[in-house]
């Protein structure tokens, strides 16, 4: 029985659970998985608890906002996508805590799928965890430029220089530059928009210019930005989508079943039109 978990802030109503549960029955693979909410702990102790985990016999965990960027501090072994992007959503528990990121495997694993070609200007709104994880990716993707909007100055000169030291093309903004740039596609990485931070991440933003976005908040799964995108008939990419490949990653990773993989992903849309339709 594999002992895993969820560990971040408002995430009352993830559906990581439920994933990696019907992953694991799917391909009988017993497993468990708790919710550790820590929105209302005022000081936390991350290393203690999740230390404490460890005793406990838990064999790995999957981190969400804001904590991505602090267990590094935590881990023992960076491999090579976390070394790339700077921050983790997983940790695996071997002899050693091995950190993963798994928000970068399956985001890059959507461009793939989504994209024959490379593609030009895009506009990222949010630094953090998961907006580094899609920075990089799209960089390694080709993308000829990234825009940043980014309120936090110091993790935005921080990001962009990360970027450019990887040879990725990468410029801050703000909002009254804004609509003078040119951008084929706007991506979504700030929590705003979700239950808990509800509304519009660049409410000056003119979709009408752009040929799609990407939202990594779903729940709800129609956002603002979302519901901005659909009036003009814009390509969209949910975070449900980011959320399924993402564990998928976590579910192979956690399992250690990479021989499950090529059946995994022969199956995604049917995962895909399973979790569109219980998150919609």
């Amino acid at each position: 029985m594999l002992n895993l978990g969820l560990v971040g802030n408002y995430i009352q109503n993830s559906q990581a659970p439920n994933l990696l549960k019907h992953l694991g029955q799917k391909y009988n693979i017993g497993l468990d998985y708790k919710l550790f909410d820590l929105s209302n702990e005022k000081k936390i102790d991350l290393n203690s608890f999740i230390k404490n985990l460890i005793i406990k016999n838990y064999h790995g965990l999957n981190i969400t906002f804001p904590f991505k960027e602090k267990v590094l501090e935590i881990a023992d072994i960076l491999e090579d996508e976390v070394k790339l992007v700077g921050s983790s959503n997983l940790l695996l528990f071997k002899e050693k805590i091995i950190a993963r990121n798994t928000d970068y495997l399956g985001f890059k694993k959507l461009l793939d799928l989504k994209f024959k070609n490379i593609f030009e200007n895009v506009l990222v709104i949010g630094g953090g965890g998961i907006g580094r994880s899609v920075c990089f990716a799209l960089g390694k993707f080709g993308v000829k430029k990234i825009y940043l909007l980014e309120k936090n100055s110091q993790k935005a000169d921080k990001l962009i220089l990360e970027l450019k030291n990887n040879n990725i093309s990468a410029e801050k903004i703000n909002d009254q530059k804004l609509n003078s740039i040119n951008i084929e596609a706007a991506l979504n990485c700030s929590p705003i928009g979700h239950e808990h931070s509800p509304g519009n991440p660049a409410p000056y933003l003119e979709f009408h210019k752009l040929k799609w976005i990407f939202d990594a908040v779903y729940i709800p799964a129609e956002t603002q930005f979302i519901a901005q995108a659909k009036k003009n008939n814009l390509m969209i990419i949910s975070g449900i989508e980011l959320f399924v490949f993402q564990g998928v990653e976590a579910f192979l990773t956690f399992s250690n079943k990479e021989s499950l993989r090529k059946d995994v992903y022969s199956k995604i849309d049917n995962l895909l039109n399973l979790y569109l339709k219980k998150l919609s």
